[in-house]
């Protein structure tokens, strides 16, 4: 080979090589650019996988498309908080209006369905907000109240999560006690002001008064059973979770008659209490068909947030569904008066438990 000809194919080579190397340093630094970007997409990637799985409305969104945009909607962001507008994407794409995403650090919420549009349950009573503060009032706490005749009068409002689970519970329970010592046998177990929170301490109070055996259910979409609600000795069990024990000192010969009281502002976990109640013998509901908040909600943590999405229905221990919300077998419209004998539902109790 001539000699020149073969410098000049080695000068090629060389360029070439070099050519070869500045390409691949500039795609190492472009995807190294790109992963800064972006440095939810591991976070989002395993949110979408778990609520691919889990969700109760999983079979109805392209789960591709929903990766795709939220890393879209999320690729400037720099702290948690700016998360919000994927997190909201998916909610509203999964239609949950019951799901959450929550902050770690203080349980505040970041993100939630805000396309009502769109809800699966379309509620076209008015919404009031007015009632609606004072029902999720934080300085709303429980309260017991002894009715002429020996009735007995339980106002069980909503529970938030971050509380001491066995001291609620107690509350409940020692008052349900005191009224059982003075042999009350007819109960008003209210839950229009209940707007949801943690459902143990309401489960586990209450307890004896609902009654032993399975009290409910959780299904899924295609009406398969998920696990029982059931209440083992005066104590709740939840998918074979007991949270709190309680010593029961009570023992009905017979259920007593209980009249229960709800609302539209009757959501979630006091949803959950008024299912129990469903299908119970002597009990009768008064006031408004519930609020339809009626899904079982996870609670995993990922990082930084805490994913709160709908898993199941609830469903009454005859295997009733409520797939919207939970029905009265006596309507009356929800008043906020002054004075419980000045409470259309509570005279209409009072008037039930006395035939």
């Amino acid at each position: 080979m001539n000699l020149k000809l073969a410098i000049l194919i080695l000068k090629h080579l060389l360029l070439y090589k070099m050519r070869e190397k500045i390409i691949i340093i500039l795609c190492f630094f472009s995807v190294f650019k790109t992963e800064a970007q972006q440095p939810y997409d591991k976070l989002i990637d395993s949110i979408c996988n778990r609520a691919k799985t889990i969700s109760l409305y999983r079979d109805s969104v392209n789960w591709d498309t929903m990766k795709h945009v939220m890393k879209m909607k999320s690729k400037n962001a720099t702290k948690i908080e700016e998360l919000k507008p994927a997190f909201d994407y998916l909610l509203n794409q999964l239609r949950d209006h019951h799901g959450r995403i929550l902050l770690r650090k203080d349980y505040s919420t970041l993100s939630y369905f805000t396309d009502y549009k769109n809800k699966r349950f379309k509620d076209k009573r008015e919404f009031n907000i007015e009632a609606w503060k004072v029902v999720n009032d934080v300085n709303l706490s429980y309260s017991y109240k002894l009715l002429k005749n020996g009735i007995a009068y339980l106002k069980i409002v909503g529970i938030g999560p971050m509380v001491d689970i066995e001291k609620e519970s107690i509350k409940i329970r020692n008052s349900i006690n005191k009224m059982y010592k003075n042999r009350v046998i007819k109960w008003i177990v209210d839950l229009r002001y209940n707007g949801g929170g943690n459902m143990h301490p309401m489960m586990a109070g209450l307890g004896p008064l609902i009654g032993d055996g399975k009290v409910g259910m959780t299904m899924d979409s295609k009406g398969y059973r998920l696990f029982d609600w059931e209440i083992k000795n005066g104590n709740f069990i939840y998918d074979s979770l007991q949270v709190v024990y309680l010593r029961n000192k009570i023992t009905f010969d017979s259920l007593p008659k209980v009249v229960v009281l709800t609302s539209r502002w009757t959501v979630s976990s006091g949803e959950i209490v008024a299912t129990a109640f469903k299908g119970r013998p002597n009990t009768f509901f008064i006031g408004e068909a519930t609020g339809g908040a009626t899904t079982e909600t996870n609670f995993e943590i990922f990082g930084e947030v805490i994913l709160n999405i709908s898993t199941g229905y609830f469903s009454d221990r005859n295997g009733v569904v409520y797939d919207e919300n939970i029905p009265v077998d006596f309507e009356i419209p929800f008043e906020i008066v002054a004075g419980l004998y000045k409470d259309k539902c509570i005279n209409a109790a009072i008037n039930w438990l006395e035939k």
